[in-house]
Formats: structure tokens, C-alpha cells, sequence
């Protein structure tokens, strides 16, 4: 069954691994964009920035100030779900897609780690532009709330982007983020596959069946 159900088996563990992930990343992904986006601010330590955030909220009745650590979980589960879904969707078509023009390239370990290496590239960039609208709108209402504004929601932030720059001011620097991305993927797949032939990993030793009796 989950043979026959590959995509969306890769679509509902990526969207669930990026769930998970986003709970962690949130607060630190607010401690970046606030040191970039104010240094003389947020720059004098990764602790000290997260404080920071958190006496902001404080200061609007939060008594912990989770609600300015966590104002941008939406956008970033957004984008998180969002990439790291077609992340490995994008991956496995890749592969399934080289290998039916070149099925050659499957017998030699240098060429399958080449289709690896290109498979994740090409996944890494189609993520980030399926992903770029969420992530701008996350730097957007993150620097908001870093000017001292009040907390700006997703969807109040897309509408004013939107308003300002069109449709457009979603993509900007997609290009840079699509090259950037698309390394990082690829040297993901890459060593991936690498270290998984270093220790004799197969297939079958990644795959779990479960029997449920009802």
C-alpha cells in the first residue's frame, strides 16, 4: 500500500517532520531575523536576543513572552510544511524521472550519487519557490515586530506586502535563496547516500511495516 501511495506518503512525512521541526526553530528563526535586520539592537548573543524577544512580550502582558518568540510559527510552519514536503516529493520524482531516461546511471555508485547530487538540486529550488511567498512574509512581520510595532498577523502582513510592492514583493531574492537552497539539498542527498553505502544501509533496513489488529 505504501508502495502504491509513494507521493503521498512523502507529502504527510514531510508536512509532519516540518511540524515538529518548526516548534524548535521558530524562536530561533526570530533571534536571526532580528539580528539582521537591527544589529546595534538583537546583536549581542543568541541568548541575549531571545530575552529580548521575550521582554517584549512580557511588556504586552505575556508573562512567559511566548507570544513574540512564537508570532512568526504560523508563517515559518507555513513555509516549513510547504518545503519540506515538495522537498522530498520534488527528490523522488527527480530520481524516478532520471533513471527512466538513464537507467544505466543505477549500476555504477559514482553515477548514482551524480543522479543524487542533481536530484536534490533541482528539489532544493523547486521548494524555495513553492515556499518563497511564506518565507518573505515571515521576514516581513518578524522585522515589524522587531521595529517596535505592534504584532503584525500572516495574513495582515501578506495584504500589506501585496499593497506595497504587488504580488511580486513575495519572490524577491528567490533567485539567491533557489541557489542556496539547491546546494544545501543536494549536499543533503548527497551525503545522504554516501555515509547510508559507508555502512551498508538498504532499502529494506529503512522500511517498517506495521500490523494493526482492530
Amino acid at each position: 500500500v505504501a508502495v502504491a501511495n509513494a507521493s503521498v506518503v512523502a507529502l504527510v512525512a514531510g508536512a509532519l517532520s516540518a511540524v515538529l521541526a518548526s516548534l524548535g526553530l521558530t524562536p530561533l528563526e526570530a533571534a536571526r531575523i532580528r539580528t539582521v535586520a537591527e544589529p546595534e539592537t538583537y546583536g549581542n548573543g543568541l541568548g541575549d536576543t531571545l530575552a529580548a524577544i521575550a521582554s517584549e512580550g512580557k511588556r504586552n502582558g505575556d508573562e512567559v513572552g511566548l507570544s513574540t518568540l512564537y508570532a512568526g510559527l504560523p508563517s515559518l510552519m507555513a513555509r516549513q510544511v510547504i518545503f519540506g514536503s515538495m522537498k522530498f516529493l520534488s527528490y523522488e520524482r527527480a530520481c524516478d524521472a532520471i533513471y527512466a531516461i538513464w537507467p544505466f546511471l543505477r549500476d555504477g555508485t559514482g553515477t548514482a550519487l551524480a543522479v543524487s547530487l542533481v536530484a536534490g538540486g533541482l528539489a532544493g529550488a523547486l521548494s524555495s519557490v513553492v515556499s518563497q511567498p511564506a518565507d518573505s512574509v515571515l521576514t516581513y512581520v518578524a522585522k515589524q515586530g522587531g521595529e517596535g510595532g505592534k504584532q503584525m498577523g500572516v495574513l495582515e502582513g501578506s495584504r500589506i506586502m501585496i499593497e506595497e510592492g504587488g504580488v511580486s514583493s513575495l519572490f524577491r531574492g528567490l533567485g539567491s535563496r533557489c541557489l542556496w537552497a539547491g546546494s544545501i539539498i543536494a549536499g543533503q542527498f548527497f551525503l545522504y547516500d554516501i555515509f547510508r553505502g559507508a555502512f551498508g544501509v538498504t532499502a529494506d533496513d529503512l522500511t517498517q511495516v506495521w500490523y494493526l489488529r482492530l
